[in-house]
């Protein structure tokens, strides 16, 4: 079956087609980058109207580069981009023709991310939260630093996950809730709805502090041990091998309280890459009894990531990233979903697993 790099017109009738535009605007959510890109690939980039969302930037970008004969050049170009860590994972895959393990986050009509809250239209308001200074007071500065020692603590407790059933697979981000028991989503860990036959757990995958890649710690879970919840969108799955004693876990059940346009922090594998955290332009903007909504950044491959407050208690359990969005002549930004922490706890302890 031919590569969806040198398929025309664009196969959108393929789910890889979609992740791949969802990586894509995700990562360059820049109208202006995305086409000086393209432009450098050999596209006609004047074809393209530039005065829209990201979203249907790279839709039109990706249909004129499958009709052109010039996807895989586009690509190319992208993954040349040392900026793109977090795209890296699924561009490498398609460039040499193998099966991705791609986050099979639920999307709706035309490849809209699926909220169960409203959907991820950024407001005005939400938009203005943020002013081009990235500046922060020095007054403020040992609070950061006492916020990024506690994300330090609590970052071991991360994993990836890579989830295959068959001939097809997925990655997503776990989180150490117990002694052998790892949270995330549901639609992490069910490939087409269906339970997996393999899923990994690899502890340890990130960045040393020189940029280089550190040896990962992977252990097979046992798929016969998940359980889940669909509708809230929250699945667990027991470890087969000891973990270290030093390994921290993260506390759920205490469900901490979201608190209106406080910061979320995020630990997460995007694009299944090496871990990553968020921690800036992160506020949350919204939030019921069910969902979290939160501006941090995310990507494919987030999926399963736990959301943090300033004192590194869970607030939520990301599972769906929004498109980004140009709003009142604010750079690209964009909304994500969480379920509370608070709702999963009840339905892990409903279940009897905490």
């Amino acid at each position: 079956m031919a590569s969806i790099l040198d398929t025309a017109p664009y196969p959108w009738s393929d789910p890889l087609a979609w992740e791949l535009h969802r990586t894509l605007y995700s990562a360059v959510p820049r109208p202006s980058r995305a086409l000086l890109v393209a432009s450098s690939a050999g596209l006609n980039t004047g074809l393209v109207n530039a005065d829209q969302a990201p979203f249907d930037v790279w839709k039109e970008l990706l249909e004129l580069s499958a009709t052109s004969g010039k996807t895989r050049a586009l690509i190319q170009k992208l993954r040349a981009d040392p900026s793109l860590t977090a795209a890296h994972p699924l561009l490498d895959a398609l460039l040499n023709d193998q099966a991705p393990a791609t986050d099979k986050q639920p999307l709706g009509p035309g490849g809209a991310p699926v909220f169960l809250t409203n959907d991820d239209t950024v407001t005005e308001p939400e938009a203005l939260l943020f002013h081009d200074d990235l500046t922060l007071s020095t007054g403020r500065m040992p609070w950061l630093i006492d916020v990024l020692q506690r994300l330090v603590s609590l970052s071991p407790a991360i994993c990836r996950l890579e989830v295959a059933r068959n001939n097809d697979s997925q990655s997503g981000t776990g989180i150490r809730i117990g002694p052998d028991l790892l949270l995330t989503n549901w639609h992490v860990l069910f490939v087409a709805g269906k339970l997996p036959t393999a899923v990994t757990a690899q502890f340890g995958y990130e960045f040393d502090l020189h940029g280089k890649g550190l040896p990962a710690t992977s252990i097979a879970c046992d798929p016969s041990s998940i359980r889940a919840d669909q509708g809230d969108d929250w699945g667990i799955v027991r470890i087969q091998a000891s973990l270290p004693a030093s390994l921290p876990t993260i506390d759920i059940s205490s469900g901490a309280v979201p608190v209106q346009d406080a910061p979320a922090f995020i630990i997460q594998h995007p694009g299944g890459g090496r871990k990553r955290v968020a921690y800036v332009r992160n506020q949350i903007t919204y939030f019921d009894d069910r969902v979290v909504h939160y501006l941090s950044d995310t990507q494919v491959g987030s999926s399963g990531s736990p959301v943090f407050d300033e004192l590194g208690r869970m607030v939520a359990l990301h599972h769906s990233g929004g498109r980004p969005q140009e709003i009142a002549g604010q750079l690209p930004i964009k909304k994500n979903e969480g379920i509370r922490a608070s709702r999963v706890a009840a339905g892990l302890k409903s279940a009897g697993l905490i």
